[in-house]
């Protein structure tokens, strides 16, 4: 139902926008659309049919960006307002696992892609919120609603809808050969809508700065209801966790869960001469596994431990999965870690190597 809707609401609002430019230009804009997908530059030119294919490109973008953030976005902050869940967080599975005070043990809550355990030992029992639709058995976290993961989407859109812009006055200028002129667009504009153009820019644009803004109001207002909850908690389980871990111990572990994800690293080199520069991009993979500590306090304790997928740690850890896709150890063994610093863990030598 939700991409018939985008296809009807894609056409429809296509064909007013069309109409509306139309109006500004003086153009029928159906014609000259028509005529472009016609017409083609000389050679090594832009022309009418680059224009026109470049309009419908720019325009699906544009749209599909607009109809996340009206349709969507405050869809999710709705639900995320009625029901959501929270607690301290604990480790990845299926879904997460999350600490509840009350329960006083590990809820499951199950999710698509679910948040790593934290990374050092004073990162432990996170405040972390979820929430779902009434329809749907999986959570999510409030991220797609976030002021930092919505504005960029927000600019590409206002960017996007310049591009359109653009084309469509390139497109008609070259099809009528005249004077048109962005001054004139603009007086048409006001003697159409009523009102400046900026001033309608400012309009549309504070729509969906309200909608961003009252979405991180939510997620804020919520957060700090599960802080207040379970602060106490949080600070007695780290209190205790912090008097039976130093920097430099060494502690008994256990490889739970693994999961990978795709990295990145791109390096420069230039030719001697200075002239050539080449760029070379490295894909591998970092390797998460999810350790378990079963007897620091009372109630067991996860860590991620992150490794690069060309390190000993990892084709020794990797020994205990039948595959490299399986999440799940084909057995659980002990190994002893060492905690850093800054109170992450690594492996401690080759004691733990078979």
């Amino acid at each position: 139902m939700r991409i018939l809707l985008f296809i009807i609401l894609l056409i429809v609002s296509g064909y007013y926008v069309l109409r509306f430019f139309g109006r500004l230009a003086g153009a029928n804009m159906f014609s000259v659309m028509a005529e472009g997908f016609h017409t083609s530059a000389p050679k090594g030119e832009l022309g009418p049919r680059f224009f026109t294919y470049g309009t419908i490109f720019a325009y699906v973008l544009t749209f599909l960006v607009f109809f996340i953030f009206l349709f969507f976005l405050p869809q999710r902050i709705y639900y995320m307002n009625e029901y959501h869940a929270g607690g301290l967080l604990g480790y990845r599975d299926v879904g997460v696992k999350v600490y509840d005070p009350d329960e006083r043990g590990y809820v499951d809550y199950p999710m698509y892609f679910a948040p790593l355990p934290a990374g050092a030992f004073t990162e432990t029992f996170e405040v972390i919120l979820l929430y779902k639709e009434p329809s749907d058995d999986y959570y999510q976290t409030t991220e797609l609603i976030s002021l930092c993961f919505n504005l960029p989407g927000l600019i590409a859109g206002i960017v996007l809808l310049g591009v359109v812009y653009i084309f469509l006055f390139l497109l008609v200028k070259d099809y009528k050969n005249d004077k048109l002129s962005h001054r004139y667009i603009a007086a048409r504009f006001r003697k159409i809508v009523g009102m400046a153009p900026w001033k309608a820019g400012v309009i549309f644009l504070s729509l969906f700065l309200v909608i961003i803004i009252t979405g991180t109001v939510l997620i804020r207002k919520h957060i700090n209801h599960y802080t207040d909850l379970y602060e106490s908690h949080q600070k007695a389980l780290r209190s205790a966790l912090l008097k039976k871990v130093s920097p430099g111990d060494t502690l008994t572990g256990y490889v739970i869960r693994r999961f990978q994800s795709q990295e990145s690293e791109t390096s420069t080199t230039e030719s001697a001469d200075g002239r050539r520069t080449r760029r070379e991009t490295k894909y591998y993979y970092i390797f998460h596994y999810t350790v378990e500590f079963r007897n620091l306090i009372h109630l067991p304790v996860y860590l991620n431990l992150a490794l690069h997928q060309d390190s000993k740690e990892t084709a020794m850890l990797n020994r205990s999965f039948p595959d490299k896709m399986t999440i799940v150890p084909k057995y659980v063994k002990d190994y002893n870690f060492i905690v850093n610093p800054d109170y992450s863990v690594s492996l401690k030598g080759d004691k733990n190597i078979p």
